[in-house]
């Protein structure tokens, strides 16, 4: 293998390690934790700071899962196991933790862990499924979530995948696309409709797993190199009753419930790119010297990156309020068993979508201004940023594109003339 060229100096370099990222993304969040959230995160980062020197940035991230499965940091979601702290504001930390070590990784974890994990403790409760959460969450085999079509796109509901009942349970047929993880996944959780002309009351949602049959084909994603992204053949495959976690009509409004919290967990991965990008430009623009001088005392460099640093701490605010919001109205009265009410359902729905919009869109505009900001070295292979824009392109695609939660916000718009 040919050495890497080396750009930025190493005294320089050395500043911009993973420890030093932490240090300031604690100073400037902390005060927003509680001692028990403190802790959590205290114990992630120095997990994250002892792994990252052993990342390989030459092979694929999933090599990477048993490790951080073994800590319970695939997701943190729901409590599984010995890992009791859990919710959505821990989803967000964990996110933004481990998106800021490594995005790429943080990707096709999320996938797993959540688009692919949630569902079997919402809809799970089979020997069957508790067998799949438990090897999803313990990183020994990976998922993916199969649900958008070449045809249809961000239009998840109109489906040309066929769902047909069958002795024991349902056949599969049709082609998925965009699966994160799926080429390399043994878990696909999978939609399709018995009826094509009503999804929505015919739609059904279930754990298809590959030795049923699946095949899969690699995309050429290149802003995600070390992620697996692919085509998902369903090929008339039969998925048992024991695996099925949404029949007719059932499994379309499980995948509108999952969107809220899957959303929310995409926003700390977002966070985490913009978290990674600014405290790295910070740290380079702080020892960088130009002109006799760091860059960083140039105003062309220290407002813009003031203005990034105001808007990033403000979408962390807000989105630790909603988690705290969710946590609190939602996700702990469903494990109690008791029923969330039309109106907490329906603005989760709408602040998930919002926070979601926000904190994707401003990934990606952090990632890139970043880049600026340190000029040519940013795009290097030595350093974290290039990673984090390439990841962020991805953030404003999956959970729902920029047009659909544009197109989610302005029916609320229209909606709010019905108050009057």
């Amino acid at each position: 293998m040919v050495d890497k060229v080396k750009i930025i100096p190493q005294d320089i370099e050395e500043q911009m390690r993973l420890e030093n990222v932490y240090k300031l993304w604690n100073d400037q969040v902390n005060l927003l934790l509680t001692e028990e959230e403190r802790g959590f995160v205290k114990e992630l980062q120095e997990f994250c700071i002892d792994y990252d020197p052993k990342i390989n940035y030459e092979t694929d991230v999933y090599g990477m899962f048993p490790d951080f499965g073994k800590k319970g940091y695939i997701q943190r979601l729901n409590p599984w196991k010995e890992f009791k702290l859990a919710g959505c504001k821990y989803e967000m930390l964990l996110g933004m933790n481990l998106a800021m070590m490594d995005a790429e990784f943080d990707l096709a974890r999320l996938a797993s862990g959540i688009l692919c994990g949630n569902p079997t403790f919402q809809h799970g409760g089979t020997p069957e499924l508790d067998k799949v959460q438990d090897e999803l969450l313990s990183g020994t085999k990976v998922g993916c979530i199969a649900m958008t079509e070449a045809n249809h796109g961000s239009d998840t509901v109109n489906m040309e995948a066929k769902v047909s009942p069958v002795d024991g349970g349902y056949k599969f047929e049709g082609m998925k696309i965009f699966t994160t993880n799926g080429p390399k996944s043994d878990y696909f959780l999978g939609y399709g409709c018995v009826d094509e002309a009503n999804p929505r009351g015919t739609m059904v949602q279930a754990m298809l797993s590959r030795d049923m049959g699946i095949t899969t084909e690699r995309l050429k994603i290149n802003a995600v190199p070390r992620v697996h992204i692919g085509k998902t053949h369903y090929n008339g495959i039969v998925v048992p009753e024991a695996m099925i976690t949404g029949k007719p009509g059932q499994g379309y409004h499980n995948l509108f419930d999952g969107l809220v919290p899957e959303r929310l967990s995409i926003v700390g991965s977002s966070l985490g790119i913009c978290w990674s990008s600014i405290l790295n430009g910070i740290i380079y623009s702080n020892l960088r010297n130009q002109f006799g001088k760091p860059i960083m005392k140039y105003q062309a460099v220290s407002y813009p990156f003031s203005d990034l640093l105001i808007r990033v701490s403000s979408a962390t605010m807000a989105a630790f309020n909603i988690a705290k919001m969710y946590d609190e109205n939602v996700l702990q009265v469903m494990q109690r068993g008791e029923k969330v009410t039309p109106e907490m359902s329906k603005a989760s729905a709408q602040w998930s979508g919002q926070i979601k919009y926000l904190c994707a869109k401003l990934a990606a505009e952090t990632a890139y201004e970043t880049q600026q900001l340190m000029g040519g070295v940013s795009v290097t292979d030595n350093t974290r940023v290039m990673r984090t824009w390439g990841v962020s392109s991805i953030q404003e695609v999956i959970g729902g594109s920029r047009g659909v939660m544009q197109l989610i916000m302005s029916g609320n718009l229209k909606k709010m003339m019905k108050l009057l």
